[in-house]
């Protein structure tokens, strides 16, 4: 049974920006700082999980490789800030809070001034996140090439235990209201999306993914950074589908840890493969232990063997 009507999901998956154009256009003042406050408590609640996820790596390099692990970490940061290709986002402060700011622009009968404070402090956010979204995957670089994919798995299923444990505090909940929480953490991501329903699933297509394929996108790959591709036939890469290194986290987490806890992959991420920074599509099930949603996890890529000689 459909919960949403086709009305209802297309105000779901309008843009933070489209929005604030619209709150504008109504003169609706409360409404928009109501909105932005949200909106800004997503970016920070990205920030501080990135934050967190930096800290576990690091944690998690002593515990298991002892001061000359945690020293091969250490310098891999360095390397990483040297070769960083945008210096400015690299600040320990959060950006400053925007809603009052806007809210006062548009008060003031100023929408333009209000959407150039938007871009301003949306740009601000962006780099502030990007900056420690790339510095974890540089870190998790080095896990992968220092010590393998087992190595690597163990790293996820560390941050893993505390990332689900707040998932897991949402998956009795309305599954409408699951969705929605969702909705609203992607687009503090900076996804641009679009949410469609069947009687046993939401699926949300994020074009492009606010993390993974932006990462892509944005160059993160050919600037210096030596992020890695995996391709191992092991779980951190889907059994053998090449996968970008903040990608491999997807595999554990969302299919390898949740079947441990629910009995199916939850919720069924189906990312791009290698650098392809196309469409990411989110199957969200409305029933999160719905064994169908095993067949929809991205199945490994044939290896090309080369010219076969009897």
């Amino acid at each position: 049974m459909r919960e949403f009507t086709d009305e209802a999901l297309r105000e779901l998956s309008m843009s933070p920006r489209a929005r604030l154009v619209r709150r504008l256009g109504g003169s609706e003042v409360a409404a928009l700082r109501e909105e932005l406050a949200a909106l800004e408590r997503e970016h920070r609640g990205q920030r501080e999980r990135y934050l967190d996820w930096v800290s576990t790596i690091l944690a998690t390099a002593a515990e298991r490789h002892g001061p000359a692990g945690l020293r091969i970490l250490t310098n891999r940061t360095l390397v990483y800030f040297a070769a960083y290709p945008d210096v400015e986002p690299v600040r320990a402060e959060a950006p400053a809070p925007m809603a009052d700011e806007i809210a006062a622009a548009a008060g003031w009968d100023d929408p333009g001034g209000a959407l150039e404070i938007f871009d301003r402090r949306e740009g601000e956010w962006r780099q502030a996140i990007d900056v420690l979204r790339d510095w974890l995957s540089t870190l998790l670089s080095e896990v992968y090439s220092t010590w393998g994919p087992d190595e690597l798995e163990a790293f996820h299923r560390r941050r893993g235990e505390d990332a689900l444990r707040g998932l897991m505090a949402d998956i009795d909940r309305p599954a409408g209201e699951r969705l929605v929480n969702l909705v609203r953490l992607l687009q503090g991501h900076f996804t641009d999306l679009a949410v469609s329903e069947d009687d046993e699933k939401y699926t949300i297509v994020q074009d492009p993914c606010g993390t993974c394929s932006r990462q892509v996108l944005d160059g993160r790959f050919g600037a210096g950074l030596g992020l890695a591709v995996v391709a191992d036939e092991h779980p951190v890469a889907w059994g053998g589908r090449p996968t970008t290194i903040y990608r491999t986290h997807v595999p554990i987490w969302h299919v390898e840890m949740a079947r441990e806890r629910l009995g199916a992959p939850w919720p069924v991420n189906r990312c791009p493969s290698g650098l392809d920074g196309g469409a990411c599509t989110i199957l969200l099930y409305k029933d999160p232990r719905n064994p169908a949603a095993a067949a929809r996890v991205p199945a490994p890529e044939p290896r090309d063997e080369g010219p076969h000689t009897p």
